[in-house]
C-alpha cells in the first residue's frame, strides 16, 4: 500500500499542494494520506467537505477505489492555477491501488525521507526492500534527478526495479546487489542500466537500508551516471593497450621507471635482453636491474634528474642474459607531474663488431694484416704536423724487397704471398714498439719511426735489412731468399706533407738500389 502515498505525493507536487488525502466519498476517515498524520487528515477532510469543491483551502477530485466504490482525492492548499487535467491520469492508478477495507496508509517517515531525497544532486530512488533475493524490489519514489537521468517519473511507482536492466547489464553484479539488499546491508555495484528511451548509462549504485522502527522496509538507491568517465577510462585503456602492443612489437628494449628509480614496466624485448620477466623486475631499482657501465667501468645513471627536460643519449656495456654486450641507449624524462624516465636500449654488439672489422679492413692490408698505405699516410700527416708545430723529429723508411719478382714468377703467387706474409711478420718483430710498419704496394713497405732522428733510424733499419737477408722459407726442398733495399728520410720542420715525406724516402730507396740492392741509404 505504500505506493499509494508515493502517488499522492506526486499528485500533490503537481498541484502545488501541501498535502493529499484519499477517502470514500462523504467519509471523514482517510484511507491514505500524504503530508500529514491521521488526525490532521480527518480534520482536513471535514473542512474540505464543508467548503467549495474547488476552493483555495482544498481541491477535491473524484475517483473510483479498488473495491469499485466512489472516492475522492483532496489536495490541501493547492496552487491557484492547478490544472486538474494534468492530475487526472493519476487518479485511476491511485484508486486501483487503494483498498478501503485495508489499513490506512499514512506514512510520515516515508514523506520525510522523500523530502530529503528530493534535494539530492544524484539520481535517487526509494524502493521497497525485498524479504528474499528472489522477491521483486519495487519503486515507491524517484526524485527529479532520477527522472532526468532515466526519463521515468511517477509512472514508475510500483514497477519492478528490473525495468532498468538491459542487454549490457551485469546480471551477476545485480544478483549480488539484491542479496545484499535483502540482507539489509549497504550494497554497491557498477553496471549498465537503461532509461525509458533504452539508452544505456554506465551507473554506479549505492543502496542504503532505511530503518522503520525495528525493521528495514525501504532502501534508498543513489545512481551516479559515470558514462562519460567510463568512456574516458575505456579510451585510456584502449590507448594503453595499443601502446603496450606497440611496445611489445618494438625490437628495442623499453623500460619505464618512476621518479624514485623503481621499474614500472618493461617490454618483451627488455625481458629477453635482461633475461628477467616483468614480474621479477617490477618494483626493483633500475640500478639493481640494469647494470650499464661506460668504457671506464663506471656505472651509468639512467634515471632522469628531477629538472631534466631533454633526452640523454649514449653508449655503454650492459651485463645481459648473454653476457656483456654493447648497447646504445636513450633516457628520456617523462613530462608529467609524477616524473619518471623511459629508457630505450638497443644491442649494438654486432654493429660494433662489423664497424670494427670494416675499420680494420679499411686501414690494413688483407694479405699481411699490416697497416696499409691509407693508414701510414694518416700517421705521417700527424708526424708532419708534430714536426712543423712542435719541432719534433721523426723518420720514415721505404723498404723494397729485392728478388721478390723472381720468386713470385718462378714459384707462383701462392708462394709469393706466403713470402710477403712471413717477411712482414718477421720485420714487425724487429722494429721498435711504437714504430708503424705498413705494406704500401706489391713488395713495398714503409716504416714510420716516431721521435727518431735519421742517424738512429739507420741503425734500426740496418737490423731489419740484415734479418731479411738472412731469412729463408722452404718450398719443395728449396730455400728461398730475398733481400731488401731501404731508403730513410727525415721528418722535420721543413717537411711539407706526408706525400713529400714518402717521396723523399722513395728517392733514398732508389739510391740504395742503385748502390747494388740489399742496402740502406739515408
Amino acid at each position: 500500500m505504500e505506493a499509494i502515498t508515493a502517488l499522492l505525493r506526486v499528485a500533490a507536487r503537481a498541484a502545488g499542494a501541501t498535502a493529499a488525502l484519499l477517502a470514500r466519498a462523504g467519509d471523514d476517515v482517510p484511507v491514505a494520506a500524504w503530508g500529514c498524520d491521521g488526525s490532521v487528515a480527518s480534520a482536513l477532510l471535514r473542512a474540505a467537505h464543508r467548503g467549495p469543491r474547488g476552493g483555495r483551502l482544498a481541491h477535491t477530485l473524484p475517483l473510483r477505489l479498488a473495491d469499485g466504490s466512489a472516492g475522492v482525492m483532496v489536495l490541501v492548499a493547492p496552487a491557484a492555477d492547478v490544472d486538474a487535467g494534468e492530475i487526472a491520469p493519476l487518479l485511476p492508478e491511485i484508486g486501483a491501488l487503494c483498498d478501503p477495507a485495508g489499513t490506512p496508509e499514512i506514512s510520515d517517515s516515508l514523506n520525510i525521507l522523500a523530502e530529503s531525497v528530493e534535494g539530492l544532486g544524484d539520481a535517487t530512488a526509494i524502493l521497497l526492500t525485498p524479504r528474499t533475493p528472489d522477491e521483486a524490489t519495487r519503486f515507491t519514489y524517484v526524485n527529479a534527478e532520477f527522472s532526468r537521468l532515466f526519463g521515468y517519473g511517477a509512472e514508475l511507482i510500483g514497477d519492478d526495479a528490473e525495468i532498468l536492466l538491459g542487454p549490457l547489464t551485469d546480471r551477476e553484479a545485480m544478483a549480488s546487489l539484491r542479496e545484499q539488499i535483502a540482507a539489509r546491508r549497504v550494497a554497491r555495484a557498477s553496471t549498465v542500466l537503461y532509461g525509458r528511451d533504452r539508452a544505456p548509462h554506465w551507473v554506479e549504485l549505492v543502496s542504503t537500508p532505511v530503518e522503520h522502527g525495528a525493521d528495514a522496509l525501504h532502501h534508498v538507491v543513489a545512481y551516479r551516471d559515470v558514462t562519460s568517465r567510463k568512456t574516458i577510462v575505456d579510451a585510456l585503456a584502449a590507448e594503453r593497450q595499443k601502446l603496450q602492443t606497440t611496445l611489445a612489437a618494438i625490437t628495442d628494449a623499453v623500460t619505464t621507471i618512476l621518479a624514485d628509480g623503481r621499474i614500472e614496466y618493461v617490454n618483451e624485448a627488455a625481458e629477453r635482453l635482461l633475461g628477467v620477466k616483468l614480474e621479477e623486475l617490477y618494483g626493483m631499482h633500475v640500478a639493481d636491474a640494469i647494470e650499464l657501465v661506460d668504457a671506464d667501468g663506471s656505472a651509468i645513471e639512467l634515471a632522469a634528474p628531477a629538472n631534466a627536460r631533454a633526452p640523454r643519449r649514449g653508449a655503454g656495456h650492459l651485463r645481459a642474459a648473454a653476457g656483456m654486450i654493447d648497447v646504445a641507449y636513450v633516457a628520456s624524462p617523462i613530462d608529467a607531474e609524477d616524473g619518471g624516465t623511459v629508457i630505450v636500449m638497443r644491442d649494438v654488439t654486432h654493429e660494433n663488431r662489423i664497424a670494427m672489422r670494416l675499420s680494420f679492413e679499411a686501414a690494413h692490408d688483407p694479405l699481411t694484416g699490416l697497416p696499409n698505405r691509407r693508414a701510414i699516410v694518416e700517421r705521417l700527416e700527424e708526424a708532419v704536423a708534430g714536426a712543423r708545430e712542435r719541432g719534433e723529429h721523426h723518420s720514415i723508411a721505404f723498404l723494397d724487397l729485392d728478388r721478390f719478382k723472381v720468386v713470385n714468377d718462378r714459384f707462383g703467387h701462392a708462394v709469393g704471398d706466403r713470402l710477403l706474409r712471413e717477411v712482414g711478420r718477421m720485420m714487425g718483430r724487429i722494429v721498435r714498439n711504437g714504430d708503424v710498419l705498413a705494406r704500401i704496394g706489391g713488395d713495398e713497405f714503409a716504416l714510420l719511426l716516431p721521435n727518431c732522428r735519421v742517424e738512429d733510424a739507420l741503425r734500426v733499419v740496418e737490423k731489419t735489412r740484415e734479418a731479411v737477408e738472412a731469412y729463408r722459407i722452404e718450398h719443395e726442398g728449396q730455400a728461398l731468399a730475398v733481400g731488401v733495399s731501404i731508403g730513410v728520410a727525415a721528418i722535420d720542420a721543413e717537411t711539407r706533407s706526408a706525400e713529400a715525406a714518402l717521396a723523399a724516402e722513395d728517392a733514398a730507396c732508389y739510391l740504395a738500389k742503385a748502390a747494388g740492392r740489399n742496402a740502406v741509404s739515408g
